[in-house]
């Protein structure tokens, strides 16, 4: 981005190439695909290239989903792109191609909105604004998301039943506290790993019975 903008201003008045005729196209090499991509636009290149994923020779190129983004936030406005697209791309890609993105990947990837912070589940149980960049369910369809581990708290543990099942989990309820004391006991006797979903639903079934009465 320290170069981009002298670049695109000598094609542009120097040698007198419009806006129009300019399209840029980048490659990762040094992290910074994106921010050279809208760098380039900034200063009057009129497009982009991109690719599903940042798929491209060598390091890939501009990330579609995140060149997206990136638009919308100059712009201020969509342009009628339907964002949550980008979520069905990924799970087609994972799900019928059978490749595996990775878990931190940003917009697509599994962890990208989930926390396994109890001091960022306490926060989001109190206003999601506070952790979450952007609404995640309703731009990516993606609600947020938290796993439970030692560092999730009762907080944590609240938040994953009230997203789960819909409903409104006190983290004083005594049985958030009964799963809160199971996760303590698995990780003090050595576990590494997070607590699964069907772990975690094995366990509100015990302690919540509630929850699966109709």
């Amino acid at each position: 981005p320290r170069s981009v903008p002298k670049i695109i201003h000598t094609l542009k008045t120097e040698c007198g190439v419009p806006s129009e005729r300019l399209e840029w196209h980048g490659h990762n090499d040094f992290h910074l695909v994106i921010a050279n991509a809208v760098a380039a636009w900034l200063y009057g290149c009129s497009s982009a290239n991109g690719t599903i994923l940042g798929f491209g020779e060598r390091t890939g190129n501009p990330p579609i989903e995140g060149l997206i983004f990136s638009f919308i936030g100059l712009k201020g406005e969509t342009f009628g792109i339907d964002t949550t697209v980008i979520t069905e791309i990924a799970r087609y890609y994972e799900e019928v191609i059978g490749d595996r993105i990775p878990e931190n990947y940003p917009f697509v990837g599994r962890n990208f909105n989930v926390t396994r912070a109890g001091i960022h589940a306490d926060g989001i149980l109190k206003n999601e604004e506070i952790y979450n960049i952007f609404d995640t369910a309703k731009i990516l369809n993606r609600p947020l998301g938290v796993s439970i581990t030692d560092k999730s708290g009762l907080a944590g543990i609240a938040h994953w039943i009230s997203s789960n099942f819909k409903t409104k989990v006190d983290k004083r309820h005594p049985g958030v506290m009964k799963i809160f004391e199971w996760v303590s006991r698995e990780y003090e006797e050595g576990r590494t790993t997070s607590i699964s979903d069907r772990e975690m639903m094995e366990l509100v079934r015990r302690y919540l019975p509630e929850l699966f009465e109709e």
